[in-house]
C-alpha cells in the first residue's frame, strides 16, 4: 500500500464533483429540472443511451424496459425504493441462446443545487456471471433545458481507459480484476467492484426541446464491448466510434421510446413502461358503492354528547388507558383531553396549557369574549373538576389582552339524560340500521353493542384491500345511523370469526374534520388502536346469527417461472376454485382446487443440487397433476391472549405438502414489532395432487421476526429454523409497501447447505412484487398478483407454503398499517 497515493485517490473523487461545479457555477441561476419522466437507458437505468447518469427517477416509479442493441436485449424491472436508491433487475439474452441476469443499484451522494451536481455511485452486476460488470461515480448538472453528464467508470466502463485505476495506486490488488465466472454464479461479486488496471470516462448531454415529449441524447461511451468481440460463439459486435445519437420521446404518461444510432454500427432501441406506485390511478373512476357521506350532529347534539362521555371519564380512563380521544403518545393525557374537548366544538382552539387550578388557553377570540370563556370553562371543568380558572388569551394578536373567567361546575349526568335527541334511525333499530347500511358497502357486521356515550361493532372485511378503508366506511355509515348522544366507536375488524384489533375512534372529531376538510395529521389524535377486547361473549352471543359463513370464488390465475437460461420465460394458465366454511368462532375448513388450462413449463435444466428433491419436482407435479388439490385443510385460529393469537392446521397444506402443525403470533400493542413461531410435521405428496403421500417425510419450523417501519413504508422480517430438506439457516425479507399497496423488495436465504452442493445459484434470492388488482383496475378486491422472481428454483432454504399465515392475516388492521393509512379512515 502507498501511502503517499491517498490524497490523489481522495482528490480525483472530491474532484469530479468540483470539476462539474468549476464549469456550471456560472450558471448558478439555471432552473430547476421540472420533468419528472426520466431517461432510461438500454440497461433500464436512469441515463442516457448507454450510460448511466447521476439522476433518480420520482420516489417509487416503477419501470419494465426493453432494450435493444443488434443481437442482445435487455430486460429490466426498475424500482426506485428509496428517494436516493434506485435498484434494477435486468435478464439479458446475447445471441440466440445465452441469456445472463444481474442486479444493479445506485445511491445518490450529493442532491443537485444551484452550484452543486447530482453527484451517485453505482454497480451494473452485484451477482452474476460478472459480464456485464461495471462500477461508476457520476456527476449531472441541469442548465436551463439542457442535463449535462459526466462520469468514471470500472470494468466494462473502463474500456477506454484514460488514466490507472486510484485504488490500484492504495491498494495493489485493485490493480486486477476477477474474470468473467459461469459456474458458480449467484454470488455477490465484492472481488471485483471498483478493480481493474485502469478507470474510464463517459458523459452525455440530454436536450429538452422546445417541444414537450421530445428529448435529443448524446454521449460518450467508454464501454468497447470487449467481452462480445473475444467470446467465441457470441453475436459479432462492432465498434467503431464512442459516440452516441439519439432520441427519446413519450407518446403517454406511462411510456416513453428512445432510439439512437450506436457506436457508428448499430440502431438500438428502448421501450419504458412506467408506473408511479404511489398514485391510485383508477380512484376516480371505482366501480362498486362510494363512501357513504358524512352525516353531521347539531352543534347542541355535539356538546349533549360530549358531555355524556366527559361525566363518564373515570370509566372511560380505566378501560381505554387515557379515553378513545388521548393519543397515548402524548405524556400529559388531562391536557390532551381538554384540547381534544375543545377542538370538538371549536376550531378557534389551537392549545392548552395545564398550570395546577388554572387552565390558559390560545385561542382566535370572538367578540363575545366573556361568553366564550364560559363555555370553555364549562368543558374544561367536566374533564378536570380540579380546574378553577380559565386564561383564554390570542397570541397571534398583537394586543396581548386576557380574558378571564371562573370554571362551572361539572354537568352532571342526569341533566344530559334529560337532553332530547334526534334518532337518525327512528324507524329501525340501530343494528338493523347500520347492518343494512354496511351490507350495502360490501362489509358484513358480526355483533353491535351500545353502551352510554359508546357503539362498539365487530365487523368482516373481505371485500376492501386496506382495512383502514373499510374503517372509514365504517364510521361513515354509523355517523349517520348510531343515536346523537353516540361520541365515541369502537370497530374491530373479524377474520374467520377471530377479532384482531380495535380501532377507537371520538365521533366530534369525525366530524369537525369533515366539516372543516382537516388533514389525517390533525385527525390521528382522535384516533387509537389497541388490542381487540379479550372478553367475546358478545360475538358468541351471536354464533347462531352469524355462523356458519361460507364464501367462495372461481378465478383465472397466471404463474412464471424465469430465469432458466435454456428457456428464460416460462408461463402456465390455470383455473382456481376456493371455498372456505366457516364453522364457528376461528374455526374454518378451506379447500382451493386448480386446473392448468396451458402451460409451456419444461425445465430442462437437471436440479443440480445433492438436496432432497423438496421443490425442483415441480414439473411433475404441473404435469401428472394438472387437475387437482392444491389444498383442504381444517384450521383454528384463536386469541390466546389480548396480543397473542395462534392456530393449528391439519390436511393438505398446498401443492406439495400434507400434514399438521401450527402457529403463534405475538404482537405487543401499539407496536411495531410482531413474533412469531411456526412448526410441522409433513410429508411430501403424490404428484397427482390427489390423496397419496410419499415416503419423504421432515419436521420444519420457523422463529419469525417483523418489523413495519415507518421509514418509507420499509417492512423487515427474519426467519430462522429448519427448512424443507432439513438444512437449517435463515430467510431475511425487506420490501416497501406504498401506499397504494404495491409492495416490492427482496429476500435472500443462507443455510448450512455448501454453495457448491445447493447447485446453480449458491443460495435461494429473488424479488417479491405484489400488485393489487385495485392498483391497476377500477375496483375494490383483496387480491393481488405476487410475482416472485426468484433465481432459480432450487432445493436449499425452501420453506412450507403459507407457514406465516398468521401475520398476513393481521397485519392489515394492526397499528402500524392503520397508522400509515389514517387518511383513507378521515376520506376512505
Amino acid at each position: 500500500m502507498d501511502g503517499g497515493s491517498r490524497p490523489q485517490c481522495f482528490s480525483l473523487i472530491v474532484g469530479l464533483g468540483a470539476f462539474a461545479t468549476a464549469v456550471f457555477a456560472p450558471l448558478a441561476n439555471a432552473q430547476a429540472l421540472t420533468d419528472e419522466t426520466p431517461v432510461r437507458n438500454l440497461f433500464g437505468d436512469v441515463g442516457i443511451l448507454d450510460m448511466p447518469s447521476a439522476r433518480m427517477a420520482p420516489d417509487g416509479q416503477l419501470a419494465f424496459t426493453f432494450g435493444d442493441l443488434g443481437k442482445k436485449q435487455h430486460y429490466g424491472l426498475d424500482f426506485q425504493a428509496l428517494p436516493w436508491l434506485e435498484t434494477s433487475f435486468r435478464f439479458s439474452r446475447i445471441g440466440v441462446k445465452y441469456y445472463d441476469r444481474s442486479f444493479g443499484l445506485k445511491v445518490r451522494l450529493l442532491s443537485e443545487t444551484a452550484s452543486l451536481p447530482d453527484l451517485s455511485l453505482g454497480v451494473r452486476d452485484i451477482m452474476g456471471t460478472g459480464q456485464y460488470g461495471a462500477e461508476y461515480l457520476v456527476a449531472t448538472k441541469r442548465i436551463g433545458d439542457f442535463d449535462f453528464t459526466g462520469g468514471l467508470g470500472w470494468g466494462r466502463l473502463a474500456d477506454r481507459a484514460i488514466m490507472p485505476n486510484p485504488f490500484g495506486l492504495i491498494f495493489s490488488s485493485f490493480k486486477s480484476r476477477p474474470g468473467f465466472d459461469f459456474s458458480g454464479t449467484g454470488q455477490l461479486n465484492f472481488g471485483r467492484f471498483f478493480h481493474g488496471k485502469n478507470v474510464g470516462a463517459f458523459g452525455g448531454i440530454v436536450w429538452q426541446t422546445p417541444i414537450d415529449d421530445l428529448r435529443v441524447l448524446a454521449e460518450y461511451s467508454s464501454d468497447e464491448y470487449t467481452f462480445e468481440k473475444n467470446k467465441p460463439g457470441s453475436p459479432h459486435f462492432v465498434v467503431r466510434s464512442p459516440l452516441n445519437l439519439g432520441l427519446q420521446y413519450r407518446p403517454f404518461s406511462s411510456m416513453t421510446v428512445s432510439a439512437g444510432w450506436f457506436y457508428g454500427t448499430t440502431y438500438g432501441l428502448t421501450i419504458s413502461i412506467i408506473g408511479d406506485t404511489k398514485e391510485d390511478y383508477p380512484s376516480a373512476l371505482r366501480i362498486g358503492p362510494k363512501p357513504p357521506p358524512p352525516t353531521l350532529r347539531t352543534d347542541e347534539e355535539q356538546r349533549t354528547a360530549l358531555k355524556v362521555m366527559l361525566s363518564n371519564n373515570d370509566r372511560v380512563r380505566s378501560q381505554k388507558a387515557g379515553g378513545p380521544w388521548v393519543d397515548v403518545r402524548t405524556p400529559d393525557a388531562t391536557r390532551q383531553e381538554i384540547l381534544e374537548a375543545f377542538l370538538g366544538i371549536s376550531t378557534n382552539v389551537r392549545d392548552v396549557e395545564v398550570s395546577k387550578s388554572a387552565l390558559i388557553v390560545d385561542a382566535g377570540t370572538s367578540t363575545d369574549l366573556p361568553a366564550q370563556c364560559a363555555a370553555y370553562a364549562q368543558i374544561a371543568s367536566s374533564v378536570d373538576p380540579s380546574i378553577r380558572t380559565l386564561a383564554v388569551t390570542d397570541t397571534d394578536s398583537s394586543d396581548g389582552s386576557v380574558t378571564l373567567c371562573s370554571a362551572s361546575k361539572p354537568v352532571q349526568p342526569a341533566m344530559v339524560q334529560s337532553a332530547t335527541v334526534v334518532h337518525p334511525a327512528a324507524e329501525r333499530s340501530v343494528e338493523d340500521a347500520v347492518r343494512t347500511d354496511l351490507a350495502s358497502q360490501y362489509i358484513g357486521l358480526d355483533a353491535l353493542s351500545e353502551g352510554s356515550g359508546e357503539l362498539s361493532v365487530y365487523i368482516d372485511n373481505y371485500h376492501y384491500r386496506s382495512e383502514a378503508e373499510a374503517i372509514g366506511r365504517v364510521a361513515r355509515v354509523l355517523m349517520a345511523d348510531a343515536p346523537a348522544p353516540i361520541e365515541v366507536f369502537h370497530i374491530i375488524p373479524v377474520k374467520l370469526g377471530v377479532p384482531l384489533q380495535e380501532v377507537t375512534v371520538a365521533r366530534s372529531a369525525l366530524e369537525r374534520n369533515a366539516e372543516f376538510s382537516g388533514t389525517a395529521a390533525e385527525f390521528g389524535e382522535a384516533l387509537s388502536v389497541t388490542d381487540a377486547p379479550a372478553d367475546t361473549s358478545l360475538l358468541s352471543d351471536k354464533f347462531y346469527d352469524a355462523y356458519p359463513q361460507f364464501w367462495w370464488s372461481v378465478d383465472p390465475k397466471l404463474t412464471q417461472q424465469v430465469f432458466d437460461p435454456d428457456k428464460p420465460i416460462q408461463f402456465r394458465i390455470y383455473a382456481e376454485a376456493d371455498a372456505a366454511l366457516t364453522i364457528a368462532e376461528g374455526l374454518t375448513v378451506q379447500a382451493d382446487l386448480t386446473g392448468t388450462l396451458w402451460t409451456d413449463y419444461t425445465f430442462g435444466r437437471p436440479p443440480g443440487s445433492k438436496l432432497p428433491h423438496v421443490r425442483t419436482d415441480l414439473l411433475k407435479y404441473i404435469h401428472d397433476g394438472a387437475y387437482g388439490i392444491s389444498s383442504l385443510k381444517l384450521m383454528y385460529v384463536t386469541r390466546l391472549t389480548p396480543e397473542v393469537i395462534a392456530d393449528a392446521q391439519v390436511g393438505y397444506l398446498e401443492d406439495m405438502y400434507m400434514g399438521a402443525g401450527s402457529q403463534v403470533l405475538w404482537h405487543p400493542d401499539h407496536s411495531r414489532f410482531a413474533f412469531g413461531v411456526d412448526a410441522y410435521q409433513i410429508w411430501k405428496r403424490d404428484y397427482n395432487r390427489l390423496f397419496g403421500i410419499q415416503d419423504y417425510h421432515v419436521f420444519t419450523g420457523h422463529a419469525s421476526v417483523y418489523y413495519a417501519s415507518p421509514w418509507y413504508g420499509l417492512n423487515f422480517a427474519v426467519h430462522a429454523g429448519r427448512y424443507l430438506a432439513g438444512d437449517y439457516g435463515g430467510t431475511f425479507e425487506i420490501t416497501r409497501e406504498l401506499l397504494t399497496g404495491v409492495e416490492i423488495g427482496a429476500w435472500a436465504t443462507f443455510t448450512n447447505v455448501p454453495f457448491h452442493k445447493f447447485g446453480e445459484g449458491s443460495f435461494d434470492k429473488g424479488i417479491i412484487v405484489r400488485i393489487p388488482l385495485e392498483w391497476g383496475l377500477p375496483i375494490s378486491s383483496q387480491s393481488s398478483y405476487d410475482l416472485h422472481l426468484a433465481s432459480l428454483t432450487r432445493d436449499g432454504g425452501q420453506r412450507l407454503a403459507g407457514d406465516d399465515v398468521l401475520y398476513q392475516m393481521t397485519r392489515g388492521a394492526d397499528f402500524s398499517e392503520i397508522s400509515d393509512h389514517l387518511n383513507q379512515v378521515v376520506a376512505p
